[in-house]
């Protein structure tokens, strides 16, 4: 990166993602969990990094289960992503994918494969910084987020 583009890519990740960023979905006991899409973590990697500024990889994958349960199926995958940037510096996080009660073997297995490997690169990304997912762990923020939405108050977070 030039010194301006580190500027620049600095400047962005600090950033805070927005409510139209932030998705939620009911975890166990019922309580709310929220979440980046991968497709709009990968948009904002694009945006801030340049689509070939950096790239992703999947170092390792394992089978932990793949149980039958009549004529359904269930598996378990951890997958290892790396993310490294044009510069040569990179994050390496674990993702995990399941898929349950499903009726095809290959198609369990290709959703959890799939599941385990966006799960690990969106975090592999947030480790870069606010605007790639780590605000979402900011409880106080994601609070103040959630509020924001649930009055329909638009507010627009420039990445760049």
């Amino acid at each position: 990166f030039t010194t301006e583009e580190q500027e620049a890519v600095q400047t962005a990740l600090k950033q805070k993602l927005g409510p139209e960023y932030i998705s939620q979905r009911v975890g166990m006991g019922g309580k709310k969990i929220a979440y980046i899409e991968g497709w709009k973590v990968l948009s904002i990697a694009n945006e801030i990094f340049g689509f070939n500024g950096w790239s992703h990889s999947v170092t390792s994958q394992t089978i932990d289960f793949v149980d039958q349960i009549g004529a359904k199926f269930y598996v378990g995958i951890c997958a290892f992503v790396r993310v490294q940037l044009k510069d040569g510096s990179f994050h390496e996080d674990v993702g995990y994918g399941v898929a349950e009660g499903m009726k095809s073997k290959a198609l369990s297995l290709e959703k959890a494969r799939k599941e385990a490997v966006t799960d690990g690169l969106k975090r592999a990304l947030k480790s870069y910084g606010q605007a790639l997912g780590n605000c979402i762990n900011d409880i106080s923020y994601l609070n103040y987020i959630c509020k924001l939405r649930d009055e329909k108050v638009s507010v627009t977070v420039a990445l760049i």
